[in-house]
């Protein structure tokens, strides 16, 4: 196993903190506004699909992928650039349908994106310094077809811009992990389709998952 490699056990993830519309691409793919700061919701532990295997949700008719690049917080992380994190790839599966209603009347997104097997977390988590985020790339394949490929630099807001904006608002803890945004190319997946999402250092891919839809 590569000596950068590390792998966290599921168990100890306290808190899920994503983020949304921190590309703009991605942001106008949805007709979204762009926004003034991160907009961050959160997710139970429950969520996360431990076997790789998402069942279809039965509330919607119209699940969507996001590929994300995702970050392991602790209490004193420390973005000085000579700092090291741990970073990984992950899924948020959203159901579409649902979340449009909820954004036409003003509703939470909660039913549209908390629901069984909608967290996907790769087994192993890439230890990179902070002053090389800039060589981090997300890419998202659905059936061997490349989907998605962002670059943590065309991010809205960074990992710091983020860890600003939380701890003025929670504590973060230990076993915290952060979903930072997806890029353009989201989609919809239907039953048996297969979905993988890289991280990549250097176009180099450190770490992968792949899930399937049940």
């Amino acid at each position: 196993m590569d000596k950068q490699l590390f792998q966290i056990d599921i168990k100890d993830i306290r808190n899920m903190y994503f983020v949304g519309r921190n590309y703009i691409e991605h942001v106008e793919e949805l007709h979204n506004q762009k926004p003034e700061h991160p907009l961050i919701f959160n997710k139970p532990v429950s969520t996360i699909a431990r076997d790789y295997r998402i069942p279809y949700p039965a509330h919607s008719s119209l699940l969507h992928f996001e590929g994300e690049m995702v970050f392991v917080l602790a209490r004193d992380t420390d973005m000085a650039e000579g700092s090291e994190m741990l970073v990984g790839s992950g899924i948020d599966f959203t159901a579409r349908d649902v979340q449009n209603i909820a954004k036409e009347k003003g509703w939470p997104w909660f039913e549209a994106k908390a629901f069984r097997g909608s967290t996907v977390i790769s087994d192993h988590f890439f230890k990179c310094r902070v002053s090389d985020f800039k060589h981090l790339s997300i890419q998202t394949t659905v059936n061997g077809k490349i989907r998605q490929k962002g670059s943590y630099t065309q991010k809205l807001f960074s990992v710091a811009d983020i860890l600003t904006h939380l701890r003025r608002v929670v504590d973060i803890v230990n076993g915290d992990i952060l979903f930072t945004g997806t890029p353009s190319g989201v989609g919809e997946v239907k039953r048996g389709d297969n979905i993988e999402a890289a991280l990549l250092f250097q176009n180099e891919i450190k770490t992968k998952l792949t899930c399937e839809v049940d």
